[in-house]
């Protein structure tokens, strides 16, 4: 009975010992594993960190490129406003060409009438000279003589009036014409004296440029200031920088754009 005790406990002993190695293998087979999924986890994690900055990124690059496109639609809403506000002013400046055409014309229409009817007055009053070879003794023929007169003095008068009218329109007409073919014209700042306070411009009287006009000085789409030319060069010009026009802050620099302002209405 002791023996057969022993022998049990023996095989006890032995399959314990036998559990344990497979227990231990197991565990160590669990800890390797264990610390695969581990390396795993932090890579994992190192994948998810880099991932979530990549987003990050692309989130910050989106943000960035949807202002620069709210910009961008502003500054194209802001040029259409303006090109469209350039074309209503060329329209009105085209429509009060139009109608200054229509008056030269009639101004031309009535001066033509106006020289016929001074014609045919000093034919009659030449006429009437020439019938009477005798001093006038009619009452009725000089008052008729003197009526025409009066009629010739009368229409000489309205003729120079007409023809001075006509030179005040023609002249009015080439001026708007200059200044409409002006707004097709750009130029730039070539130097800057502010001690004396003055600018050279790159535009000339080969420009249509004169004395005493004004342009609008601009840095991109803002507005710097505005200059007035004083003296014009065939090419250059010199103007004299208009200081209450300065935007704040910012002073004309060599570069900028030189505009000469849309006609008015």
């Amino acid at each position: 009975m002791g023996k057969n005790l022993i022998i049990v406990s023996i095989i006890l002993v032995a399959a314990s010992a036998a559990l344990g190695f497979v227990n231990r293998s197991n565990l160590i087979k669990t800890k390797e594993d264990l610390s695969l999924v581990q390396n795993d986890l932090v890579k994992t994690k190192d994948d998810l960190a880099k991932e979530s900055k990549t987003v990050g990124d692309c989130n910050k690059a989106l943000s960035d490129l949807a202002l620069q496109k709210q910009s961008l639609d502003s500054d194209l809403a802001k040029q259409k406003a303006e090109l469209d506000a350039k074309a209503t002013q060329l329209s009105a400046a085209g429509s009060k060409l139009t109608k200054a055409e229509g008056d030269l014309a009639i101004a031309n229409t009535d001066i033509l009438a106006k020289s016929e009817k001074i014609t045919q007055l000093e034919a009659q009053v030449a006429a009437a000279a020439t019938v009477q070879q005798a001093p006038v003794s009619s009452e009725d023929d000089k008052g008729r003589i003197v009526s025409l007169e009066s009629d010739k003095e009368k229409l000489t008068v309205d003729n120079e009036v007409l023809v001075t009218k006509l030179a005040s329109l023609q002249k009015a007409d080439r001026e708007k014409q200059t200044k409409k073919n002006l707004t097709n014209v750009t130029g730039r700042v070539l130097a800057v004296n502010q001690a004396w306070n003055f600018v050279v411009l790159s535009l000339g009287n080969k420009s249509g440029i004169e004395s005493n006009m004004e342009f609008l000085v601009k840095r991109g789409a803002t507005l710097v200031g505005k200059v007035r030319a004083t003296t014009v060069e065939p090419s250059t010009s010199i103007a004299d920088i208009i200081p209450s026009s300065q935007a704040r802050g910012l002073s004309i620099q060599p570069g900028d754009d030189i505009i000469y302002p849309s006609v008015e209405n």
